[in-house]
Formats: structure tokens, sequence, C-alpha cells
């Protein structure tokens, strides 16, 4: 099998898509597949106004949860923080950390512009205190807005159904004063209260921890947790059990399975021989027949004990930082003439000593190169694949099996068809 070239645009892109620990591609990706597949399975199964409504939901609440925090954080790091005068590429994180920031603003080996941060951090508390601010206002903003945003979409869904039921009866009953009883029966339809109660609580942030607010999947993760409440709230008479087993399938293939299975990838990986643990930036890198052995030799050298130090002295044109850079360790940047180790971004020494042996491991197989390449990318899109069929396919097959199983053989929403019962059987009674 011959592997084409790769443009620096399609390796980002499979850097993205392979990388289930912080990365939203992938689940952008299984979500958007799984939202096609969704609604054309209602359709074919569920009706067309079933249809309509997931076209709705699945693709307007898909945004808001994959592009709706992102944006906004995007927004507050062009605008807001410079307004601030703060810098939007400082990991506050690190700031928990009073030795980082002393060991920071000490160190030689940093550009000078993050020394002069560092320096200001070391001697500044309320300046700590201000970027600690900021980024928890960067967290909490998003996501509040995001699930305000995903509630209305909701809400949207529900009102367009009424609507068109409106419709239907009113064309059915044709008169002027059946259209007055109609509106009477829909003000009095508890099915509908829930689309003008005023008196909800607003969604509540309570007990959050530092730790939640850097990593975007788990800040997604929230969010999806406001939305799987969000919509059992909000579901319909009849619809509950179908959104829980929905979100069900959601939580699972999105968050809990995609490592695992990415694991499982690996696992048979390197019981052929074929080791896949590394980003696909590693992998493709055109050079990497000469790169990896030299970046071997230069790993001989650094100082286990004392990794951390050890990675921030390496000279950021090594073939060893431009390796461990592309597998998302370190960030490099240029201070001059030099190239040196970002103290704006940590170092998980956890992860760059698994990084080095992954690296040792890959030398260990260059003649499988092709091999490993190849399997890289069954690996990426057959993760995305299991997710994307379980999500799309499997789940409204079971869902749609037991609307016929508790619905007399119905395949139609029953949220849908008991609106038209009660909106009709109101009518008629007034």
């Amino acid at each position: 099998m011959k592997i084409p070239n790769i443009s620096n645009l399609t390796l980002n892109t499979l850097s993205g898509l392979a990388n289930n620990n912080d990365s939203i591609m992938p689940m952008a990706i299984k979500d958007a597949i799984s939202n096609f597949a969704i609604v054309d399975t209602y359709r074919k199964e569920g009706g067309i106004d079933d249809a309509k409504e997931k076209i709705i939901e699945e693709f307007g609440t898909g945004i808001v949860w994959l592009f709706g925090i992102p944006a906004v954080k995007a927004i507050m790091n062009k605008f807001i923080y410079p307004i601030l005068g703060l810098n939007s590429k400082l990991d506050a994180s690190l700031l928990k950390d009073k030795n980082y920031i002393e060991n920071a603003a000490k160190a030689t080996n940093i550009a000078s512009c993050e020394k002069d941060l560092f320096s200001k951090l070391a001697t500044n508390p309320d300046l700590v205190k201000k970027y600690k601010n900021a980024d928890l206002a960067k967290f909490a903003i998003p996501t509040a807005l995001s699930a305000l945003a995903l509630s209305v979409i909701i809400k949207h869904k529900q009102k367009t159904t009424q609507k068109r039921i409106e419709r239907d009866i009113n064309i059915k009953l044709k008169t002027d004063s059946s259209k007055s009883l109609l509106n009477n029966a829909v003000k009095e339809n508890p099915t509908f209260v829930s689309f003008t109660k005023k008196d909800k609580e607003p969604i509540s942030f309570k007990g959050l921890k530092e730790t939640i607010m850097y990593n975007p999947i788990v800040n997604t993760s929230i969010l999806d947790g406001v939305i799987t409440t969000t919509r059992l709230v909000e579901a319909r008479k009849g619809e509950r059990k179908e959104v829980a087993l929905k979100e069900a399938f959601q939580l699972v293939f999105i968050y809990g399975l995609a490592k695992p299975i990415q694991n499982a990838f690996e696992f048979i990986g390197r019981k052929i021989k074929t080791p896949i643990e590394l980003d696909p930036k590693i992998i493709f890198d055109k050079g990497l027949a000469e790169k990896l052995p030299k970046a071997i030799e230069q790993a001989k050298s650094l100082d286990k004990d004392d990794l951390f130090s050890a990675i921030h002295n390496l000279d950021g044109k090594s073939e060893l930082a431009q390796l461990l850079e592309k597998n998302n360790v370190i960030s490099i940047v240029k201070d001059g003439n030099n190239d040196v180790i970002s103290y704006l971004k940590g170092i998980d020494v956890n992860k760059a000593k698994s990084t080095l042996e992954h690296l040792e491991s890959l030398n260990g197989n260059l003649s499988n190169l092709k091999g490993i390449k190849a399997y890289k990318l069954f690996a990426i899109f057959g993760n995305i694949a299991i997710a994307a069929w379980a999500m799309g396919r499997l789940q409204p097959k079971i869902a749609i099996g037991l609307r016929k199983l508790l619905n007399n053989g119905d395949n139609r929403n029953p949220a849908i068809v008991a609106q038209e019962k009660e909106m009709m059987e109101k009518s008629k009674l007034q």
C-alpha cells in the first residue's frame, strides 16, 4: 500500500484527529457523521417531523457544543486579554506553583519576553490573581453562554413542531372558532407548559476545580453535562427514555471509550511490531529516518532524574526538541537567533518520559515505517468510524425499536403523537 504525500495542513488535521486526550477535532468528526446518520435513520423510520426535529437539535446543539466555547475563548484572547494587559498564551494553571514562577524568573534558557513576564509575576501577587481571575472568566463565560444557546435551540425545536401541529389542526378544523378554541387548548395543554415557564432556575456552576478549566475535552464534557440535563428537563411526554439513551451513547462513545479504543489499537500495534503511539506529525515527518536516530542519541544525555530542567536546556533547533514539540510535549519559541523551550506551556514529565520511550520503540521499527503509517491511519479513522456508527446507527435503531415495543409498533415520536392527540381532544371538548 502506497501512502500518499501529506501536506502540512492535512498532517495537522490528522494530528488533531489522533489526539483523543485534549483535542475536540475527533469529537467534531464523530458528532458530524453520527448526526447525518441519526437524521437519515429517523427520516426513514420515524417520519419527516422526527427528522426535522433531529436536524435542528443535533446540528444546532452540535455547533454550539463543539465551537461555542472555543469561539468565545478566541474572542477573549484576541480582544479582552490585550485590554487587560495579559498574555493569553500563558497556561494559568502553572501559576498554582510558586516555585515554577520563581524558577522561570531565574532561568537563563528562556525567551527575554517570557523572563520579563515571570519576573513581574514573581514579585506581583496581584498580577497572578489577575491572570487566575481572567482564566476563570475565560472558562465560565463561554460555558454559560453556550449553555444558554443550547437551551434556546432545544426549545426552538419543540416550538417549531408545536407550530406545525397547530397549523395542521387549524387546516382540519377550518373555522375561526376552532382556531380560538385551539389557542385556548394550547394554553391549557400541560405538554407545552415548559415552552413558556419563566420560573426556572438558571444553570449554576458550583464546586469548580481549577484543573477542569485547562483541558478542552474536560471543558466540553462539562457543557455536555449541561446539554444532557437540559434535554432531559425539556424532554416532552413520551420521549425522555429516548433522550436518556441518546445522551448515554454520546457520553460513552465521545468521552468514555475514545481513549480505550485508541489504546486497543496501540496495544495491537505493539504486538505486531507496528508502534503508533506517537503523533502523526512525527510518524509522517518526511525526514524522520534521519532525525530519529539523532534524537535518540540526544535523549541519552538527558538527566532522567530532572527531566523537566533537562528538556528546558535543550537547543530548540535540535532534532529531539523538534520531535518533542511535534508530540505536544513542549512549545518552542524564537528569542533572537535562538530557539528556546517556552515556559508559558508546562511540561508533563510523565508524557515526556512516555514520548522518549515511544521514540525508541519507533526507532527500533523504522524498517516497518510504511506499515506503521498505514496502521496509524487505520487506527485514527477506525476509532472515529466505531463511535460514529454506534451513535449514528446503532443508537437510533435501538431507540426506534423501543418505540415500537412501547407504542404497539408505532414508529413515530410518541411526544409528537401525544401532542397531536391532546390538542385535538381539547379542541373538540371546547
